[in-house]
């Protein structure tokens, strides 16, 4: 590499931990004064001035949207201090004790919201400074200096056309094809699932083995599998690394094939970097081109993670319908907090889409299983070790989200247990290593995932007090004008500034609640046995043809129903108990914003239909229409998908195309590649005949060939820029902070309207079913008495 190029890639380190250290020191100074300035007491009409005024001020700074980092403290600083003042007020004037049941509820929702706060306050600590990092640095003009790089697609489970298609796409990737490697790790068809006693399980096994190995040749990746599926996922890719370590470079068959060997051990003669893709994630031609160079910039750089970009929206989003509305609901995480991670060398391994030095695992003998979340594991014993990360905030893979509300929750009880299993085994706070700023982005991360009980006390706390009467939040409506309005408008200001153009503040308390129920036994069965998860698959790539209920949906009915016995109990106490108005009066606004949530968790779990085989990709790029006689015609892509596209053509060129037509769709991509695909016209659509007027074609593909096969995949997955704009171009139209309440609500009322129209249409066919078999039962009885 250019020695000018490396000194000066290090005299931007050095100049950005000058800057981490300075921002560190100014944010201890500012958070000493906060803290002190939180405890001096103040009477309720000065309390009243300062908590609204600030709040005030931060309307005001939020509204002008200041970016620049002095101006970003500030406003930080100002929501922290508002929240740090309402801590300070219920911990020192709030809790006292006026009976047992009434104490236990009392410190349960004090603990909630304490951690509430904390959350927040970490998050704000987070974000202080996102790292939008520049263009990415060149590869060096000799290619043989670029180092080698094994891609491994570990796969357990999912459908045999996903391995391929992120196989296919590996191969087609923009870098000397003698530097790099592809490998399929099939932990489906390992000796002992081959083996199994079961013998439709050992035949499903032998088949998957067979198809994948037969898959390999076609495509000329590699196949690998191992004995025994020991430690999942990260077992898998470990035993690649021993078996690919094991191998002689002069050895190694120059043509694919199937490797058998086991913990042979690691030698010097692997690969440089390791590419770990999920079967899901289909890279782009320019993944290497854009990660490889930091590893060459940086010797000490272990990880290049870039974003999880999912094709199809989440169960929850798909649901409610509103993923053509708001952002994806991962875009919160990849789009804006992975940034200020990258910031503090925080940015940790994702499980996918990672380019991984070998030289450093190998110090720990491979990506790590201590926990089910092995990719989070990795990153924090590599950061103890003084190894750096870098994050790439550029969608460079496309893969798939959950289908089912169900395959949804395995996911996150997945993550939630495996981040506990972090935070109890490998406490971040106490790991040697670490600076402080990275034991408290761990920490974050970690202790984000216990949102699951707080959720459910703040469902419960108001009708505590309306069901039973108890005493468990002790404020006048005054100290809540004074105290928790402010706090709770200034975090949300605060939120919606960080997070606004990716995440409205309400969904991300509609999100959590969604999840909640189901992950208290995941924390809780963790808290008691840290030990004691097990990795699960998240299935890819379901079909879904009908409408239906999830079978996890019946505890939000019940809530549904406990909310609205709520508001009968706040009309009694209204009425019965006047000198209790204000209390009731709080609680009965509680309740009413709790029912609004769970009208969104009802919509939520009643699964919608997909019938698509693939999912479509809604585009507008510019083509041209070949037929067989030579003729063209400028077309305008309107979707693309492994089925097949959808085109616009001008009204006046539409006799020109029938139905059944084979025809050839010429097209480039951002950098000016050209791609021929034939296709087949399956529908035409007229609109009415007018100058301006469109026609639409529904085509699929024609793949006679694995080339074309190769082409389309290439086509469709090939470019990042078209990842790119699609990121940034979401639709933002409900994101605006009050526009979002209104709409969440109608989007609620719609949603849950139809979840229990379903429900209903399900009772009652249940009853047709049970009244029939009784009728029919009687019958049979009857004839028998005859």
């Amino acid at each position: 590499m250019n020695v000018k190029r490396l000194h000066a890639f290090h005299a931007v380190l050095n100049h950005e931990a000058s800057e981490r250290a300075l921002l560190w020191a100014t944010l201890a100074v500012l958070s000493a004064y906060l803290a002190y300035c939180a405890t001096i007491y103040l009477e309720l009409r000065d309390q009243i001035l300062v908590g609204w005024g600030l709040l005030a001020v931060l309307f005001v700074a939020v509204k002008r949207n200041a970016r620049a980092v002095p101006a970003r403290v500030f406003l930080l600083i100002l929501g922290a201090f508002l929240s740090l003042r309402y801590w300070m007020f219920r911990t020192f004037e709030t809790l006292s004790y006026t009976g047992p049941w009434d104490c236990v509820g009392m410190l349960l929702l004090y603990g909630a919201e304490s951690y509430g706060i904390a959350i927040h306050l970490l998050g704000l600590y987070v974000n202080v400074w996102p790292l939008e990092r520049d263009e990415t640095p060149p590869l060096p003009e000799d290619p043989t200096s670029y180092p080698t790089v094994d891609v491994l697609i570990p796969t357990y489970n999912e459908p045999e056309e996903i391995v391929r298609t992120t196989a296919i796409a590996c191969t087609m990737l923009e870098y000397p094809r003698e530097k790099f490697n592809v490998y399929i790790l099939d932990d489906g068809g390992t000796l002992a699932r081959r083996n199994d006693p079961d013998p439709v399980k050992a035949q499903a096994a032998r088949d998957r083995h067979e198809r994948l190995k037969k898959l390999a040749e076609e495509i000329g990746v590699f196949y690998m599998t191992r004995e025994e599926n020991i430690e999942a996922k990260a077992g898998n890719i470990n035993a690649a690394l021993q078996c690919l370590c094991s191998i002689d470079s002069q050895s190694k068959p120059s043509r694919p094939t199937t490797f058998t060997c086991v913990n042979m051990g690691i030698r010097e003669t692997c690969s440089d970097l390791i590419l770990v893709l999920d079967c899901d994630h289909v890279p782009t031609r320019d993944f290497l081109k854009r990660t490889v160079p930091y590893f060459l910039q940086d010797e000490k750089l272990f990880l290049v993670q870039t974003p999880h970009f999912f094709i199809n929206p989440s169960p929850v989003e798909k649901n409610l319908g509103i993923h053509k509305v708001f952002p994806a609901e991962n875009e919160m995480f990849y789009g804006r907090v992975h940034l200020g991670l990258d910031f503090w060398n925080a940015s940790f391994f994702c499980g996918s889409a990672a380019l991984i030095r070998r030289s450093c695992l190998m110090e720990l003998g491979g990506i790590q299983g201590e926990t089910i979340t092995e990719d989070a594991e990795t990153a924090l014993e590599l950061h103890r070790r003084g190894y750096r990360s870098v994050y790439v905030s550029r969608p460079l893979v496309c893969g798939l989200s959950p289908e089912t509300f169900d395959d949804f929750i395995l996911q996150r009880t997945r993550w939630t247990q495996g981040m506990m299993q972090i935070l109890l085994l490998k406490n971040p706070l106490f790991a040697k290593g670490l600076s402080l700023s990275q034991k408290l982005c761990y920490l974050n991360s970690c202790l984000f995932w216990l949102f699951g009980p707080a959720r459910i006390i703040f469902f419960l706390a108001p009708l505590a007090y309306l069901f039973f009467g108890l005493r468990v939040y002790n404020v006048s409506i005054v100290q809540v004008l004074a105290y928790a309005l402010p706090h709770l408008l200034g975090s949300t200001l605060v939120a919606h500034y960080l997070y606004g153009r990716v995440r409205h503040t309400l969904f991300s308390e509609f999100f959590e609640t969604v999840q909640s129920l189901y992950l208290l036994p995941a924390i809780f069965s963790t808290l008691k046995n840290p030990r004691s998860p097990t990795f699960r698959v998240t299935p890819k790539g379901r079909s879904l043809e009908t409408d239906f209920l999830s079978p996890l949906s019946y505890p939000f009915y019940g809530m549904f129903a406990l909310a609205l016995l709520g508001l009968a109990a706040a009309a009694h106490r209204w009425t019965g108990y006047p000198l209790e108005r204000d209390v009731v009066a709080i609680c009965l606004f509680w309740n009413v914003y709790n029912l609004f949530i769970i009208l969104l968790c009802l919509g939520a779990v009643w699964e919608t239909h997909q019938w698509r085989r693939h999912h479509r990709i809604l585009t507008r790029e510019p083509a041209v229409l070949s037929f067989p006689n030579g003729q063209v015609v400028p077309v305008q892509v309107d979707n693309i998908s492994l089925g097949g596209v959808g085109l616009r053509m001008p009204f006046t060129d539409v006799a020109l195309v029938h139905e059944g037509d084979r025809l050839t769709l010429e097209a480039q991509d951002s950098t000016g590649r050209s791609y021929r695909l034939g296709l087949k016209v399956l529908r035409i659509s007229r609109t009415q005949a007018v100058p301006t007027a469109k026609v639409h074609l529904g085509c699929a593909w024609v793949l006679d060939t694995p080339h074309e096969t190769a082409e389309v995949v290439g086509f469709i997955y090939g470019d990042s820029e078209r990842w790119r704009r699609l990121w940034e171009s979401r639709p933002q139209d409900y994101l605006a902070l009050w526009r979002g309440y209104g709409f969440l609500l109608k989007i609620g009322i719609e949603k849950s309207l139809r979840a229990f129209g379903g429900l209903v249409g399900l009772l009652t066919e249940k009853t047709r079913s049970i009244t029939g078999s009784l009728w029919i039962r009687r019958f049979k009885k009857h004839k028998e008495a005859l």
